[in-house]
């Protein structure tokens, strides 16, 4: 019984790819503090955060102060993350590094190019012209094949292959030097149906292809795994990068937020209370809370776009999951 080809790939509200994805992750954190500021804010308006000393107010102070204590195990736990990779004995590098330069030249050699570029940008968009070279090669040898079926299981999986590569193309700039770019571009990129289709042609028309066919699937095969292979490593590399960002705005956004918490604990529950103590403490209360909260609103704009694009990317061509059907 053969598989049922996945439907059309579900598209993203641009609101929330934003949110996931596209948007500035400081800006975001930015915009969840502003309504957290705005919320406390009127509960303060309202009367529910009171500007008199209470228990409730020491409390909770007191709990933002120690939970933002774990802010130094947080950055230690993901530099250690980070230089684990970073770090090894020189063996280990060698392979590593072996193990880089051999995948560069063997795709050098298979697409005929006589150095192949080194940013991640133009690498990835170089083999997806490669890749579209060949499709469009292979289009062009079953024309005037007699065997209608061939023709339409060609036809099908040349315009799969054309959409991917033209709208990848399309959305990523070759010149980019961010990694950032060529994650954002192949998101809803997975070659699985493609790969099954290669396999199915092959083996269902091997008598009725010519030499030439064949090589040029198997060439469109290494091509689409040669651009997995690439996107997975340059996630890796963004990976890496945007969690030494994190740990690094962290430590700006939450020492400074410790030092404000305990200098209004301090002040919350030692000052009189009069009505003029009582006006400004209203007003500083709503600021204090958001500035408690800045650390937790940075780890979710940045955790939330990391653990968006490792589920888009879990899985490793020639399998697929329904998380990486949606597009954007």
């Amino acid at each position: 019984m053969s598989e049922e080809r996945p439907r059309g790939a579900r598209p993203v509200n641009r609101r929330l790819r934003w949110l996931l994805v596209t948007g500035n992750r400081l800006t975001v954190a930015g915009a969840l503090l502003g309504g957290v500021l705005l919320f406390f804010a009127a509960l303060s308006y309202v009367g529910v955060l009171s500007g008199r000393p209470s228990s409730p107010m020491y409390f909770l102070f007191s709990a933002l102060l120690g939970g933002n204590f774990t802010l130094i195990t947080v950055v230690l736990s993901i530099n250690q993350l980070v230089l684990s990779r970073e770090l090894g004995a020189p063996g280990e590098l060698r392979q590593r590094l072996e193990g880089a330069l051999e995948y560069r030249e063997d795709v050098q050699a298979r697409a005929g190019w006589s150095a192949g570029p080194v940013k991640p940008g133009r690498f990835l968009h170089s083999l997806h012209e490669t890749t579209r070279d060949r499709t469009e090669e292979l289009r062009e040898q079953v024309v005037d094949t007699t065997d209608d079926r061939l023709r339409e299981h060609v036809r099908k999986l040349v315009d799969e292959v054309l959409d991917d590569v033209n709208r990848v193309t399309r959305t990523l700039d070759a010149d980019s030097v961010r990694t950032f770019n060529v994650i954002e571009a192949t998101l809803g990129t997975n070659h699985a149906t493609q790969l099954r289709d290669i396999d199915r042609i092959a083996s269902d028309f091997d008598d009725r292809l010519s030499d030439d066919q064949r090589d040029l699937l198997a060439a469109i095969r290494t091509n689409l795994l040669d651009i997995d292979v690439a996107r997975k490593y340059f996630r890796t590399v963004y990976i890496e990068k945007e969690l030494s960002v994190l740990s690094r705005i962290l430590l700006y956004v939450g020492v400074p937020a410790e030092v404000l918490t305990a200098v209004v604990l301090v002040v919350y529950g030692g000052v009189k209370t009069t009505p003029l103590t009582a006006g400004w403490l209203n007003s500083l209360v709503p600021v204090a809370l958001a500035a408690g909260f800045a650390p937790l609103a940075i780890l979710f704009s940045f955790v939330l776009r990391l653990a968006w694009i490792a589920q888009r990317n879990a899985s490793i061509a020639p399998f697929t999951t329904s998380d990486e059907e949606l597009r954007f």
